[in-house]
Parts: structure tokens; C-alpha cells; sequence
């Protein structure tokens, strides 16, 4: 009798477990979570005509790729770059940081610097032919949304490491109204604060990623001490070797921020950033670039160890002084 109630007891667990064990993966295959992998999605700008004069300067204002079928969302990086060129190497990422389900629709919006234009895609995007390209399962694919001229966008997919992209879909944005404010407000811990303070329109904005000068640099120490690196940033944050070359004339963008690490005969070593006002450098630019004459512009650094550093801007006798808008002594 015992024996019989302990196989009934047996019975009712075994049947128990296997409702459990049905339930679990009834549950994984409603939420596909199955089909959850690591997957890495980037932002280029691109060229049809790779030799064209035209960069293809976009600025990122949002970008999403949702899944619907649970609501996931992945957004780009909170310390991704969000401005690029064709000429740049700097890519935009997307934060993804554990396993999600591929997306199935995208929404982007961006500014196109050289066109003056805003541009919008909301969109389906290829789930299923996503998935089938992704045939390891331990693979991590990448996404590449590559942004034309004239709101076209090609959406490519790396399925595994050391692959040549493939084609998915090829997209038309809309042109959209935007403001100003979309392009300089950026938000940190809650509040909003103005990257480009003083710049007052879109065409200015514009000039400040987009326009290039010939111009040299140079920086002035203190008797004995000696230049160790020297390189700035421009508006697009590209970086601007300075260093092997600084008082050689060239074709360059507008400079947002300079870096200057020096040393005294002592071997004890200084640096300073001097970060420009966007209106002021922009202005300084714009009125050393007057008229006909051949001559260059150059900036000239006057640095100390106990003092605060000197910038201006100069052409044909014309000198400007720009003010560093966070000075500090090294």
C-alpha cells in the first residue's frame, strides 16, 4: 500500500516537472528568447563618389532601433561622438550591452551639415532577413546605417568578424523643419546646457563644422622650455595634429580646442587646454579671410608656468585676441 502511494507521489512530481519544463520553454519561445544574441549597430556617413569635395557632414540628433515584439530599444551612446564626415574616421555607436533581440524598425533623425537640411526616417526595417544571415550563434553582428547625401540611407549588416557588409535596405529620409536649438542644447544629469553658446543660427553652426582655412600655429614658452605635444580639436572633433608641423600653413577646419604639454630644463612637465568661444573664433576666421591677399592666418600661443596663457588670431598685421573660456594656470 505504501509502495503504491509512493508511486502515485512519483507520478504527480514527474508530471508536475514536466508542466514546469513545458511552461519554461512555452515562456522562452513566446518572449523569442531563443533569438536573443550580442549585436553591435554604428553610424557612417558615406559618399557615392568617394572623390567628391563634398564631406557629407551629419550631426546625429536621435537614432533607435526597436524590437516590438518586446518593446526593446537600443539608443546611441550616451559617450558616442554624434557628428561625422566621410572623411573622418569617427563612427556613432549604439549602447547595447547585453543579449537583445535583432530590431525590426528604426527611427532617425539627423541634421545634414553641408545641405543646411534636417532629415527623418521612421521605418520598418528586416528582421527575418537579419536573423537568417546570423548563422552562429556565438557570432556578434554588427549593424551599419550609412547615411548619403539627399536623405539616402543604406542599413548593412556585418553577420560575423572579417566579412565583407551586405546590403539589407536602402531608405529615403524626409526632409523635416528643425530649430537651432536641436543642434547645440545637449542634456547632462537631468539638465540641458548650450555646447555653442552665442551662436545665434543654423548657418553659423554650419560654418563652424563645415568651413576650412589655411592656417599655422605656433606656441611661445618661457626661456628653456620645451614644446612636447601640441594638437586641438575641431567643432566636429576631428583631431588636428599640430606637433611636427605647427608653423606649416594648411588647409584645416575651424579649432575648437587646443592642448599644449610642455616641459622646463628641469624635465617637469606643464599643459594647458584653451577651449574657443564658437562666435568669437568663427568671427576671427571670417575677418582675417577678407580680401585677396595670399597670406595665412596663425595662431600664436604665449604659455607660463605661473600664469594664465595668451591666444590670438592673426593676418597682414590684423591681430585678434581670443579669450579661453575655462582658463586655468598649469
Amino acid at each position: 500500500m505504501n509502495n503504491t502511494k509512493l508511486d502515485y507521489i512519483n507520478i504527480f512530481l514527474a508530471v508536475i516537472l514536466v508542466a514546469v519544463i513545458a511552461l519554461y520553454f512555452a515562456t522562452r519561445f513566446k518572449n523569442k528568447e531563443q533569438d536573443k544574441m550580442f549585436w553591435n549597430a554604428e553610424i557612417h556617413s558615406s559618399l557615392e563618389n568617394p572623390t567628391a569635395e563634398n564631406s557629407n557632414i551629419i550631426q546625429i540628433i536621435d537614432a533607435t532601433f526597436y524590437n516590438t515584439f518586446n518593446d526593446s530599444k537600443s539608443e546611441i551612446d550616451s559617450e558616442s561622438k554624434r557628428v561625422t564626415s566621410a572623411k573622418s574616421e569617427n563612427s556613432i555607436f549604439f549602447k547595447i550591452w547585453q543579449e537583445e533581440l535583432l530590431p525590426d524598425s528604426l527611427k532617425l533623425k539627423y541634421f545634414s551639415v553641408d545641405e543646411r537640411k534636417f532629415y527623418q526616417l521612421q521605418t520598418l526595417v528586416p528582421y527575418k532577413k537579419m536573423k537568417n544571415l546570423v548563422t552562429e550563434k556565438d557570432v556578434v553582428p554588427i549593424l551599419i546605417l550609412e547615411i548619403l547625401p539627399k536623405g539616402k540611407i543604406l542599413l548593412k549588416i556585418i553577420p560575423k568578424e572579417n566579412t565583407e557588409p551586405q546590403l539589407l535596405e536602402t531608405f529615403m529620409a524626409k526632409e523635416i523643419a528643425g530649430k537651432l536649438d536641436l543642434l547645440v542644447y545637449e542634456e547632462s544629469l537631468g539638465e540641458k546646457y548650450n555646447r555653442f553658446e552665442s551662436i545665434e543660427n543654423i548657418t553659423d553652426y554650419a560654418d563652424l563644422l563645415q568651413n576650412q582655412y589655411k592656417w599655422s600655429s605656433k606656441v611661445e614658452m618661457e626661456e628653456q622650455d620645451v614644446l612636447a605635444s601640441f594638437y586641438a580639436y575641431s567643432f566636429k572633433d576631428d583631431r588636428i595634429e599640430l606637433l611636427e608641423d605647427a608653423d606649416v600653413a594648411a588647409i584645416r577646419s575651424i579649432p575648437k580646442i587646443f592642448y599644449i604639454y610642455w616641459e622646463d630644463k628641469k624635465k617637469k612637465k606643464y599643459n594647458i587646454q584653451y577651449e574657443l568661444s564658437p562666435i568669437e573664433v568663427l568671427s576671427a576666421f571670417r575677418k582675417l579671410n577678407e580680401g585677396v591677399s595670399s597670406s595665412d592666418i596663425q595662431f600664436t600661443f604665449k604659455v607660463y608656468k605661473n600664469a594664465y596663457a595668451e591666444c590670438e588670431m592673426s593676418k597682414n598685421g590684423i591681430i585678434i585676441p581670443l579669450k579661453d573660456l575655462y582658463p586655468y594656470k598649469p
